[in-house]
């Protein structure tokens, strides 16, 4: 990275060095090609020395689909979870921009209460925090119902208006960071707003990071989203990206857990 770089790198960064990072993601090993081809996909969780593969069973996996020129594509078929070419391998057969979405099961995880409290406060999970405030359950394990979604943007042949309005909507992921403005067609101020949506309707309070994966053991940036679910970030070079958000509800009369825990993620590129 170049001393310019790593200039802005600091003057964006709000955050301290996380801990372990909890979300998965999705990586094509390209985000724009220049005509219909396939394309190996693999599947990430964690960051930095904690990064990698997700290595779960395909049954885990309850949803993987794409949403293009043509159409939703249910691609559960194209999975190879763990194989050491690809999670899976998507074949983009028209130009236009696409959407690949992944959804997991949920999972159960009790962490003890420092190591919970830990995770909450970095992760900016406020209605938790919250939660554990108004029962005085500090001091108790934090038990959650866990799942993830996942969201890349995948671009085949140049950026037309189609692509740019089918990035740009919403795709009906209960936790989801929508652009405002496809990302390789930023214009010349490279900024990216982004919504966040948590079943349906626009997020207030949650932290946003993005993180650059050429060098992911930190956020580049954080940003809490305003009334409107909304925020901004300047994009000032070309790379890989990956935002991410953790949003949860409180579980009443469950007996294993306290909350409901959704991690988000949306992987792209940006270009000069």
């Amino acid at each position: 990275m170049t001393v310019r770089k790593i200039a802005l790198a600091a003057a964006l960064t709000m955050v301290a060095a996380p801990g372990l990072g909890h979300d998965v993601w999705l990586q094509p090993r390209q985000f724009s090609i220049a005509a219909p081809a396939a394309v190996p996909i693999e599947m990430f969780v964690g960051h930095g020395t904690s990064r990698d593969r997700w290595g779960v069973s395909e049954d885990r996996v309850v949803l993987f689909r794409t949403i293009g020129p043509d159409g939703v594509i249910d691609r559960k078929r194209s999975l190879t979870m763990g194989n050491p070419r690809g999670d899976a391998t998507v074949r983009f057969e028209r130009a236009g921009g696409y959407l690949v979405l992944l959804q997991s099961s949920s999972a159960f995880s009790g962490l003890p209460a420092r190591r919970f409290n830990d995770y909450v406060a970095e992760e900016g999970i406020t209605p938790i925090a919250a939660d554990r405030r108004r029962r005085a359950l500090q001091d108790t394990e934090g038990r959650e119902n866990y799942s993830r979604r996942a969201k890349a943007i995948v671009q085949v042949g140049p950026v037309d208006r189609a692509s740019i309005e089918r990035v740009i909507r919403p795709a009906g992921q209960s936790l989801e960071i929508v652009p405002g403005r496809h990302p390789m067609a930023l214009g010349k101020d490279r900024r990216l707003p982004v919504r966040v949506l948590y079943r349906g309707r626009p997020l207030s309070g949650t932290l946003v990071k993005i993180t650059n994966l050429a060098a992911d053991s930190t956020p580049v940036a954080t940003r809490r989203t305003g009334a409107d679910g909304r925020a901004v970030f300047p994009m000032p070079w070309a790379g890989q990206w990956q935002m991410n958000v953790v949003w949860a509800s409180p579980l009443e009369n469950d007996p294993r857990a306290n909350y409901d825990t959704t991690f988000a993620s949306l992987t792209f590129a940006t270009i000069r």
